[in-house]
């Protein structure tokens, strides 16, 4: 039943009557001098006497407040009470549970998410139906966005980006160029005339068969990845047993904290970096407090799609998760986003090994697991399935399990005893070193293999520094004998 005026035109209807248990409810709504109904005046200042909204466009105007901020159902409720008159104040709970349970996310969802939940529900249709009635709508949003980290990273120094403007300004490029090199809806890369793509493309065969494909970003893009890096995942805490890409820890110390144990157990993440897609990485940046449309620049500048041009050289069980975007394999801000994006995995992982009395470390995409022998039946049944709930998989080739009467390796050093280099490994180098000190090797006088030598040298001394410094007054005799056959040869380094 209309009570409501047109506003536009100012047409009434006449009164009606209404039983004496609603006289003054509409009372409260009614001009008393001529009878006719008038819109009521705004309960809060979020509400006005607008242009009539159809029921998607009041969703979508609730829909950016709502994703506005932090994602809890205080939060929301909060909002809703300040965006709606008072008397649709009792909707607000029940609203805000059916929100966060169509939602259930740690950070608010996309505004179009929230919208199409909004409109779907038979709560908000009586808001609607309220709303057109007294022709009472919602103001527009004119907030700026605001940074809504989570709790657990709520205390990060990391540069507040709210606005696209901000993010430009942070970057020093310009806004079209970010969209240009993020290319978020694949435009340029998908372009059947000119494809433009912001990476080099290299294929690499792999020891097991197939190609291992890096992606090294170009030089433009290259420079915004490094500064992502620095200014914000770099601030970012990684796991406490993840070893790889991280200031402070090397693979030296992920192999020392299994050495001495009765058994270890390596697995191999599959396709560690291109397993690892756009989704989560976006999580990651909204986790942070980024915007939606901040974070889905962020995500575009640090992922890419391979061209199809080189997917028809991949194997075609690889050919899927390339297609879509992924961590490129040489970018710079791919092994830090592995890395945070990995942090349940490490979680789940390390508190598996706590409660079987074992130790766990991760490296890159090496997980290794040290302790007494029953811990493996244990892990053979667990790892894989929390793996696969993580949304990673496993390479079945390299699991294996080593006990203390053959050599155990981690990443590559034997942990047997102590941490040691491989009996090959420093073989290699030992016979390389007594090579160059022949008459008729000049390879000594190469600056680049003399610096790739003495590099060697210095992991030997990482690992072992008793055995590297027998490499090391080697590899000085040979320099010595090398400068006296070729005087005028500059063979001087610092050694």
């Amino acid at each position: 039943m209309a009570l409501c005026s047109n506003v536009k035109s100012g047409a009434g209807y006449p009164r009606l009557r209404r039983p004496p248990s609603q006289t003054r409810r509409y009372r409260r709504w009614a001009t008393p001098s001529t009878g006719n109904a008038r819109p009521r005046k705004a309960e809060t200042a979020r509400c006005a006497t607008h242009a009539k909204m159809d029921k998607r466009d009041l969703a979508s105007n609730i829909a950016i407040s709502l994703t506005n901020g932090t994602w809890s159902k205080d939060q929301v409720t909060a909002q809703l009470m300040r965006r709606f008159p008072k008397s649709l104040h009792r909707f607000s709970n029940q609203l805000s549970a059916e929100l966060l349970a169509a939602c259930p996310t740690i950070y608010a969802p996309s505004a179009n998410a929230v919208q199409n939940v909004l409109q779907m529900s038979a709560i908000f249709e009586r808001i609607f139906r309220y709303c057109q009635r007294r022709n009472i709508w919602p103001n527009p949003v004119l907030v700026e966005p605001i940074m809504a980290p989570t709790a657990t990273f709520s205390e990060l120094e990391i540069p507040q980006l709210p606005t696209v403007e901000a993010l430009a300004d942070w970057l020093l490029v310009p806004i079209d160029r970010i969209d240009y090199l993020a290319d978020p809806i694949g435009r340029h890369e998908n372009h059947e005339v000119a494809a433009v793509n912001h990476y080099h493309y290299l294929l690499h065969p792999k020891k097991s068969g197939g190609l291992r494909l890096i992606e090294a970003p170009k030089h433009a893009l290259k420079s915004i990845q490094r500064q992502i890096l620095r200014g914000i995942l770099d601030k970012v805490p990684t796991h406490d047993d993840a070893f790889g890409f991280v200031r402070g820890r090397c693979c030296v110390g992920a192999a020392a904290r299994h050495a001495g144990e009765q058994v270890v157990v390596n697995f191999d993440l599959k396709d560690f970096f291109p397993s690892v897609g756009t989704g989560r990485v976006f999580g990651l940046f909204r986790c942070l407090g980024y915007p939606n449309t901040v974070a889905g620049l962020l995500t575009g500048l640090c992922t890419t799609r391979t061209p199809h041009r080189l997917l028809k050289r991949l194997n075609p069980a690889d050919r899927a998760q390339y297609r879509e975007r992924h961590l490129p394999q040489g970018a710079p801000t791919s092994p830090a986003l592995a890395n945070h994006v990995a942090f349940a995995l490490d979680r789940r992982l390390a508190g598996l090994a706590r409660s079987i009395g074992a130790n766990y470390s991760r490296y890159a995409d090496d997980l290794s697991f040290s302790g007494d022998l029953q811990i493996s039946a244990t892990l053979l049944g667990i790892v894989p399935q929390i793996v696969h709930e993580e949304g990673l998989s496993l390479n079945p080739h390299k699991t294996h399990i080593m006990s203390a009467g053959s050599r155990q390796l981690v990443t590559n050093i034997v942990v047997n005893r102590h941490v040691n280099v491989t009996r090959e490994k420093f073989d290699k180098i030992k016979a390389t070193i007594h090579a160059c000190a022949k008459p008729d090797d000049e390879r000594l006088s190469d600056p680049v293999f003399r610096a790739k030598l003495l590099g060697q040298i210095g992991w030997v001394e990482t690992v072992n520094p008793k055995r590297g410094l027998k490499l090391r007054k080697r590899a000085i005799e040979a320099i010595r004998k090398a400068t006296i056959r070729s005087p005028s040869r500059n063979t001087s380094t610092q050694i």
